[in-house]
């Protein structure tokens, strides 16, 4: 029931020529092969190859699915293999000959576990496991994973006070549809002490906004990103005090913000309108390079038609630990857009070749 070791080899096809990023799926499917199991005996070769196929990159979760697709069919004892929580941080295998190392952060994974088996009602349905029922062969199953985040090595961010009040925001993160302007806006005005409609705009997509912009590879816009937007507003009420201080003819630290205001002594007050005209401005910059790990356990239930091959998803629950949530309403969205990309995977995307090489799924036609 324990595990000692894990070797093994695969094969990485990446088409006729390498593409930005192109390893880095084959790189990752071999460094989290082991997941979010205490496996302290690796060995797996991952071998490149080029071929006259369509080049391959990075996509959502780059090498995750595949060494996880192969890992969860091996595994039959989760419980007892799964990295404890007084054990963190667990070193993840290296990747050579590059020497890449990496180690997850924190975690209770056998908590998501036993939350998602509980929640599926896994006791009550595993005597359906194999059963034709109504024509239909019924299944279930479990699958565990951890997913690496927050990628440095750093990020960059400047404010800039308007001269109606506002605060408009430049991060060196762009958005790529997963809903940082409103994130972004979230964490600029709760560290403000300002109401979100103060935020005049979140501006992004251009370096030519911060001195160096690092941008959204590796589930880092938060994590790097709002972490800058920390420092940068807190360089920005220095600078907020330091001129209401000076119109007020006091020392900074006499001075307090509230909301729209910086008060003074004796509850003098100027409004922060009225110091724009000063150029009132702040960068903020975040640099890490330790990873973090988010983890979590998923289950389905399925009934499977042997005539037609038609799959019915009857049943699915996700319970992962996230860290932080910034905004639920987008937190939720990316998990439920994850699960139905993973399906589309797994039940409908089929990257189809002729004889002679020519691809045939080029187009919806």
């Amino acid at each position: 029931g324990t595990i000692r070791g894990l070797r093994g080899k695969g094969a990485a096809d990446l088409g006729a020529y390498i593409r930005t990023n192109g390893v880095t799926a084959a790189r990752n499917t071999a460094q989290v092969l082991t997941g979010p199991y205490r496996v302290p005996n690796v060995h797996f070769d991952m071998a490149l190859l080029l071929t006259n196929k369509t080049p391959s990159g990075t996509y959502r979760g780059p090498g995750r699915f595949e060494a996880d697709f192969l890992r969860e069919r091996l595994f039959e004892f989760r419980r007892r293999n799964l990295i404890a929580e007084h054990e963190m941080p667990w070193a993840l295998p290296k990747v050579q000959p590059l020497d890449i190392g990496t180690e997850t952060d924190s975690g209770d994974y056998c908590m998501t576990l036993y939350r998602c088996l509980a929640d599926f009602g896994w006791s009550e349905k595993e005597n359906l496991q194999g059963k034709l029922i109504d024509g239909r062969y019924h299944g279930i199953a479990v699958g565990c994973y951890l997913e690496g985040g927050g990628s440095g090595p750093r990020e960059n961010v400047r404010m800039v006070l308007e001269d109606d009040g506002a605060i408009s925001l430049y991060v060196g993160s762009s958005s790529v549809g997963q809903g940082v302007e409103t994130v972004f806006a979230q964490i600029a005005a709760d560290a403000l002490g300002l109401p979100m409609q103060r935020i005049r705009a979140v501006h992004h997509g251009s370096t030519t906004y911060v001195q160096q912009g690092y941008g959204s590879y590796s589930s880092r816009s938060i994590v790097m990103g709002g972490s800058a937007i920390v420092q940068a507003a807190a360089n920005l009420q220095v600078a907020i005090r330091a001129a209401a201080a000076k119109n007020l003819q006091c020392e900074p630290a006499e001075i307090s913000l509230d909301g729209d205001n910086a008060i003074g002594p004796n509850r003098a007050g100027i409004a922060l309108s009225a110091l724009a005209a000063s150029g009132i401005s702040s960068e903020g910059t975040y640099a890490s390079n330790k990873r973090t790990y988010s983890y979590g356990a998923h289950a389905a239930h399925v009934a499977v038609d042997p005539a037609t091959g038609h799959v019915a998803l009857l049943d699915y629950v996700a319970v992962e630990d996230v860290g932080r949530i910034i905004n639920p309403l987008t937190l939720h969205g990316q998990t439920i857009g994850a699960i139905v990309q993973g399906l589309g995977g797994a039940l409908l995307e089929n990257l189809a070749y002729d004889a002679g090489g020519q691809f045939l799924a080029g187009t919806l036609a």
